[in-house]
């Protein structure tokens, strides 16, 4: 299980950065706020909508809710929630929960994929999903969280010298590495359109970033 959950700690890394420079190559190339916005809605929407479920459940003040793409500070968003003040647990789960959702519906796409024509729908909501699940460097790090807390207690069952149900140890790492094998699949489509972005940087003799 440890090599399921370090292929899918690195995957997850790879796809955040690759993510990252696949949407402001495509904001530089186009200037369309608009482009971005209706390549990725379900992931946007996915990810800001958790928040606010999450808080809501948990009692947290909410307030308005964006999902269309915004330069901040030097910077692109791809959407906001609004969330009150409240105690570092709250407030970690709220930060958790696109992270859990977006894992959720992506299973649930590898799962009950049923091929045909709808495996070009059933791939597009994985891709912007995946590309989606950590909107910022914040997101990547409180994804780290329920990661850090499996090897903590997979560690201190070691150390104890107790037993993990027969089943979970496989299951977990047929989970993650299912995880791993669909980030990688986003990866290699971001990969891919990071090359003929590049090319046309190149071309048109604008600087590369």
């Amino acid at each position: 299980m440890l090599f399921s959950l370090l292929a899918f700690a690195v995957s997850a890394g790879a796809l955040f950065f690759s993510s990252q420079a696949v949407i402001f190559r495509l904001y530089r190339l186009t200037h369309s706020l608009n482009l971005i916005f209706f390549l990725l809605l379900p992931g946007i929407f996915l990810h800001e909508f958790s928040h606010i479920l999450t808080a809501e459940i948990l009692r947290v003040p909410t307030g308005e809710l964006k999902l269309k793409p915004e330069i901040k500070e030097g910077g692109l968003s791809l959407g906001s929630a609004q969330i009150g003040a409240t105690d570092p647990f709250r407030l970690t789960l709220i930060g958790l929960a696109p992270f859990i959702s977006g894992l959720t519906v992506l299973w649930l796409l590898i799962k009950f994929n049923p091929g045909g024509w709808w495996q070009i729908l059933f791939g597009y909501l994985a891709f912007t999903i995946a590309n989606t699940l950590f909107s910022s460097p914040s997101d990547l790090q409180a994804a780290a969280v329920p990661i850090v807390l499996v090897l903590i207690l997979f560690g201190v069952f070691q150390m104890a010298h107790l037993f993990l149900p027969p089943t979970l140890v496989p299951a977990l790492s047929v989970f993650f590495l299912s995880l791993v094998k669909i980030f990688c699949l986003a990866l290699a489509l971001n990969l891919l359109l990071l090359l003929p972005l590049k090319v046309y940087h190149l071309k048109a003799g604008r600087p590369n970033f």
